[in-house]
């Protein structure tokens, strides 16, 4: 067993061998179907063929015998279905050169694996939908540069999380790849002589097609599908990073569930790690390294050579079973994540006042102007206890009682627009 296979899911079933296979027998078939529509092949050797381009019949095993001699996958795949068709199998792959079928068998894996990326994406959006909804009240630290900034919410940090959910799921939808091709050995048809036949085994199989194509539909439209999973895996890791950030001990506001089972070390007992969260991020890298190949795809030589082919048995397979891994784990940890409220609401008191000092500073720019509070209380934040030095402070005291103080450096009379900010995100959706 490969260690990628931890990380099964299952878009696995789609990209598996015996998988495609069938989905190239189907179009296989479709393309006789069709020239049989057309009058280029007969009868019998139609109903032959759409009985026999059937796994039961064309095994696995046997495709890959003959690949052994013939050193070509696809042309392997024909001389199997004509040792089933007897003596029409001469009729098999009328027309179509190797691209024809691999193709369109991709656009079909393509498809169908986008749409269980989508259905998981959306999962996670509602569940950072309603963390964002829950949490909307919750006040908590900002932190900026990793230091303490002014207050926020956490229903701030999980709206600009779903924010970013929802701008990757419509590049995501944006990235079309329901596309197939069936117009023979450079696109010109020359070997089908009509288009009818590509528009007849396109409608069947439920795909598009280009306009216009080389013996390969672009790779531009592949391209645009992994950048789209790059960008989902990117933001993924972003907000596993702020878990992970969140649950180091020195800040301890949220932590990733953990089973009673569980092990955080091998050796140190005490250990509760954002493990999942790490996983994510470790394989949000694995994703984006397949950005390169993807775009180097695109140029290859003249009509076609097949120095994409090689690569894109990786790329595909890998970059949306480790895409559609990791949402999951995403949803898993938003299901179960613990808040510790007490170190929230200890971290957002900690700088005794000095997270307000911004809230001070506006409070003080028609009494002093705002450049001169500025720098007057860039001063005071020197002090342990901002507050309490505030009050002391001859000039703040001019202007402001100990009462009046205490409100304004209060942080939570200090959250802006913060709840209609993310209770406006909410209700667009």
């Amino acid at each position: 067993m490969l260690e990628i296979d931890r990380y099964k899911t299952s878009l696995n079933e789609v990209f598996l061998e015996q998988k495609k296979l069938e989905l190239q027998l189907l179009v296989e078939k479709e393309i006789a179907d069709a020239n049989f529509q057309l009058g280029k092949i007969p009868k019998e050797a139609n109903d032959v063929i759409q009985e026999k381009c059937n796994p039961v019949f064309v095994k696995l095993e046997r495709v890959k015998e003959i690949e052994k001699e013939v050193h070509h996958d696809l042309m392997s795949l024909v001389y199997a279905i004509a040792e089933q068709c007897g003596d029409y199998g001469g009729y098999i792959h009328l027309g179509a050169t190797s691209s024809d079928i691999q193709d369109t068998v991709r656009g079909l894996q393509l498809k169908e694996s986008k749409q269980q990326i989508i259905n998981a994406l959306e999962q996670n959006i509602e569940s950072v939908k309603e963390l964002a909804s829950k949490h909307k009240d919750l006040a908590c630290i900002g932190r900026t540069h990793g230091i303490h900034a002014v207050p926020t919410t956490y229903g701030m940090k999980f709206g600009n999380f779903l924010n970013e959910l929802i701008l990757v799921k419509e590049t995501l939808e944006n990235a079309k790849v329901d596309y197939g091709k069936i117009s023979g050995a450079v696109g010109t048809y020359a070997s089908y002589g009509t288009q009818e036949i590509e528009k007849i085994v396109l409608s069947k199989l439920k795909l598009k097609k280009q306009p216009i194509t080389s013996q390969v539909i672009t790779r531009v439209i592949h391209a645009k599908y992994v950048q789209a999973l790059v960008l989902i895996a990117t933001v993924l890791e972003h907000f596993a990073k702020e878990i992970r950030n969140l649950q180091r001990t020195e800040i301890d506001e949220v932590r990733e569930s953990f089973v009673e089972k569980q092990v955080g070390s091998s050796t140190m007992a005490q250990k509760r790690n954002p493990e999942k969260s790490e996983r994510i991020c470790g394989i949000a890298r694995i994703i984006r390294s397949y950005v390169q190949p993807a775009l180097e795809n695109i140029g290859l030589e003249h009509e076609r050579d097949l120095s994409n082919s090689s690569a894109e048995r990786v790329i595909f397979s890998q970059v949306s079973i480790l895409t559609h891994y990791i949402l999951l784990q995403m949803d898993q940890i938003l299901n179960s994540l613990h808040f510790n409220t007490e170190k929230i609401q200890s971290n957002l008191y900690f700088r005794k006042g000095a997270q307000c000092a911004e809230h001070l500073m506006i409070k003080m720019t028609d009494k002093i102007g705002r450049q001169k509070a500025h720098d007057l209380l860039k001063n005071l934040a020197k002090e342990e206890n901002f507050i309490e030095t505030v009050k002391q402070n001859e000039i703040i005291s001019k202007y402001f009682d100990d009462e009046e103080l205490d409100e304004i450096l209060d942080p939570m009379n200090y959250l802006g627009l913060s709840k209609e900010v993310v209770q406006n995100l909410i209700d667009s959706l």
